[in-house]
Formats: C-alpha cells, structure tokens, sequence
C-alpha cells in the first residue's frame, strides 16, 4: 500500500512539473514572440475571457510582466509593471475602449465590488487616457488609472500610463502594451519600465 501510494505521488508530480513547465514555455514563447524585456522579470499568461474579469469580452492573450519588488509598498518598483495584449480586432481600440476596459480589469483583479460590500466609500476605478498620436496601424496614450489598491496599502493609488497600440492587418489583431507605475514619468523606475518594447515586425510573427 506503501508502495502504491508512493508512485501515486511521484506521478502526481511529475505530471505536476511537466505542466508547469509547459506554462513557463508558453510565456517564454509569447514574450520572446512579441516583446523585448528584461529576463529576470517575473511572468504570467491570461487567456481572454479573463476569468476575474469576465464582461471583458476580448479573445487572445495576455502576458504580464513584473519587476522584483513590485509588491512591496517600500519598494521604488511598488505597482511598476506592464502587460501586453494580443487579441482579436477589426481595427484599433479607442480610447474609450481602452478606459472602459481597463476599468473592468482592475475593478476585477482587485476585487472593488467584494469591498464596495463592506466600505462604501471604496470607489470603482477611474481611467484617463490622451491619445499623444496615431496612424493608420498605430496609436499611444498617457493617462492615470485612479485604483483603490486593495491587496498591499488598502488605499487609493493612482497609476501613471503608457499605451502603445500596434494593429495588424493579417491577421487582424491589436497588441497593446500598457505600462504602469505610481511615479511620475520623470523617475527612474520608468527608465526601467520603459525597456520593455514591442518587437519590430511584430504583425509577421
């Protein structure tokens, strides 16, 4: 019996270690495909529908991308990070699309209805975004993104943007690569930040 349930737990394991291996493949695979960024950043792959956020009604991927320290409130890097998003589309997004759904993604990662239950004073997130230029294929924004930052501080945090859109005719597709950090735009960290890159001739891949 022993025995048994000895090779019942290697299999599981192994089984375990074989599909964690495929996950890290997989967003090895969709970072090296689509971006430029540092290795030692930590990562994670969404599918569309996101499962916190489902009125999200995209479908495609999205790989998140986080500095070591990014969770820590007494770090330079707290809530510094990015995240790119390969999904389906006719065309660009525009901005008021991108604001309303980045308002249903955070609203969702952090949870605002289950604490809107209990504190009445915890407001939905607010997104701004300014178009700074656009061409047939491309566009980028700046805004903020005001969160109640429910996971670390339990306050209100607000989140300073890039947005770079890139559409591809074939297949039609937007990648968008937002980037966020509570420093203004001047800091340091955004020097960090702003190596991440989408990878030219990213719509050939």
């Amino acid at each position: 019996m022993e025995t048994t349930r000895n090779i019942i737990l290697t299999l599981v394991l192994f089984l375990n270690s074989i599909l964690s291996f495929g996950q890290e493949h997989e967003k090895d695979k969709m970072t090296e495909g689509l971006l430029s960024a540092d290795s030692t950043w930590s990562k994670e792959l969404f599918q569309f529908p996101i499962s916190f956020a489902p009125e999200i009604k995209f479908q495609g991927k999205e790989v998140a991308l986080f500095p070591k320290g990014w969770g820590n409130s007494e770090s330079q890097v707290f809530w510094s990070y990015a995240f790119v998003w390969e999904i389906d589309a006719e065309d660009q997004l525009i901005k008021s699309t991108l604001e309303d759904n980045l308002e249903l993604y955070f609203d969702g990662l952090l949870s605002i209805e289950t604490w809107q239950k209990n504190d009445p004073t915890v407001l939905k997130t607010n997104a701004f975004f300014e178009e700074k230029n656009r061409t047939k294929n491309t566009s980028a924004y700046l805004g903020k993104i005001k969160i109640f930052e429910s996971r670390y501080t339990k306050k209100p945090l607000t989140l300073n943007v890039t947005i770079e859109q890139y559409f591809c005719e074939q297949p039609k597709k937007a990648i968008i690569l937002f980037k966020f950090s509570p420093k203004e735009f001047d800091h340091k960290t955004w020097e960090k930040l702003n190596e991440v890159k989408v990878l030219h001739g990213v719509c050939e891949n």
